[in-house]
């Protein structure tokens, strides 16, 4: 008998998705958010779940905790174009689990959804053996402005906000205990809520989904989704400076392998058409947000990296998933 590490996450989304359609034609698991139509408007629904055993790793602050599993679920609301409504957050709980530091947790939350622009607004919490988060992040987008998963064509442009490799060096970091000047991005990673908003409202966007389990990851379920393939560019890899500057001191850091593959970035990939850059560059420029084209949507199936002008090579899928060896 098979079982979930046989399948794998997406493999789960697939079979869910086949019997919940059965029911309601209408459910749709291929994007970042469902959504209900509702006037001109979609409401937007995500949920996202973070557990002590997987997702919290050690030196991380309770308040991190808190802003950790509230960025993540409003990263999946900016993917959409989406302005937040409000987060729930349902927590599972130790009976050891100390009061200052569930205050902590409480507090972290807080803050990053008052960052953008909105608030916690309940959820639940219930006895566990370890420290378990659920989010589910609400929000609205007008639908002739909504973001979807769906929508490469090839000639298109493949281009990134910021940077990568930002959740990959701050593990490292923090796994060898270096204390630098800058926040950990691993630990409070930046939703780009604002920016998905202006992206948005161009509707130049031709398809767009948020990075939090790799680049390579998210352009392999982009390319299944939209059945076009990908050249992506080596040397235009945004990569972190942090990162750059820790994988020239420690030749075990591969900086493009973990900007290709490590996730939890939380920035936006998305497709446009070439001519549109210049706009959408100038409309993010009141975040002192980069936007970075990375390579290119293409008729053939394949997704490849080029590191030269005439070597290229397969990009593997070789991402986050979980229940995934």
């Amino acid at each position: 008998m098979r079982t979930v590490s046989d399948i794998g996450e997406r493999g789960l989304i697939k079979l869910a998705y086949e019997i919940y359609k059965e029911h309601d034609e209408s459910v749709d698991l291929t994007d970042d958010c469902s959504v209900i139509p509702l006037g001109n408007e979609y409401i937007l629904a995500s949920s996202d779940m973070i557990s002590e055993k997987t997702h919290i790793p050690g030196g991380m602050t309770p308040w991190q905790i808190g802003w950790f599993v509230t960025s993540v679920n409003l990263s999946d609301i900016a993917a959409k174009g989406g302005s937040p409504l409000g987060v729930l957050l349902s927590f599972g709980l130790p009976r050891s689990y100390p009061e200052l530091s569930f205050l902590d947790v409480i507090k972290g939350a807080s803050s990053c959804a008052t960052k953008f622009d909105t608030s916690i607004i309940g959820g639940d919490t219930k006895e566990h053996e370890y420290l378990v988060i659920s989010g589910t992040a609400l929000g609205k987008v007008k639908q002739d402005c909504f973001m979807s998963r769906r929508g490469a064509q090839p000639g298109d442009v493949v281009v990134v906000t910021g940077h990568l490799g930002k959740a990959a060096i701050g593990f490292h970091l923090l796994k060898e205990g270096i204390k630098t000047s800058s926040v950990n991005a691993l630990c409070e990673p930046i939703p780009r809520v604002f920016e998905g908003m202006i992206l948005a409202e161009t509707k130049k966007v031709h398809c767009c989904m948020d990075i939090s389990d790799g680049l390579s990851s998210s352009l392999y379920q982009l390319s299944e989704l939209n059945n076009v393939g990908f050249e992506i560019e080596r040397e235009s890899l945004p990569l972190s400076s942090e990162l750059q500057h820790f994988s020239k001191k420690d030749s075990s850091l591969d900086m493009f392998h973990l900007g290709l593959h490590y996730g939890g970035d939380y920035e936006l990939l998305f497709t446009t058409d070439k001519e549109s850059i210049p706009l959408l560059r100038e409309s993010l420029d009141q975040f002192k947000t980069p936007l970075r084209v990375i390579g290119n949507v293409t008729v053939e199936k394949d997704i490849v990296l080029r590191t030269g002008l005439e070597r290229q090579e397969p990009l593997l899928n070789q991402g986050y998933e979980h229940f995934s060896n």
